[in-house]
């Protein structure tokens, strides 16, 4: 099962590699109905979490489907886009359905910060006690 991980401190372009690598799409994030930037965080976008989240990804779902829970589940607005970061026409295409935008994807890198967020987050909630 493929599972999204999202931390408050996580950049926009560190989600949207995420999603590329496990979607195999592209994805823009809004931060209050405005394109966020590849550098504002995911607290920046409405993510109120303080700790590092892993969400299951139901590949049943449609793409609206996905984008809504989304939005109802960690309180910022994400819409899946083709290869050319155009959004998809087709809201109820399943997710499973997508096809690959590129077939080198190494997601070690992404692995690598997504670890480094979960111990940065663990340290301050350890000062913070």
């Amino acid at each position: 099962m493929k599972t999204l991980k999202l931390h408050p401190l996580m950049t926009i372009s560190l989600l949207q590699m995420q999603i590329q690598r496990l979607l195999h799409c592209n994805a823009t994030v809004y931060i209050r109905h405005s394109l966020a930037g590849a550098f504002h965080t995911l607290r920046d976008a409405g993510l109120e979490e303080n700790a590092m989240i892993e969400h299951p990804i139901d590949e049943t779902l449609s793409l609206r489907e996905f984008e809504e829970e989304l939005e109802e589940k960690f309180n910022f607005s994400l819409e899946l886009c083709n290869k050319d970061s155009k959004p998809f026409t087709n809201k109820s295409l399943r997710l499973f359905q997508i096809t690959p935008c590129s077939e080198d994807e190494d997601g070690r890198q992404l692995d690598i910060s997504l670890e480094l967020l979960a111990r940065q987050g663990g340290n301050r909630q350890d000062r913070a006690v």
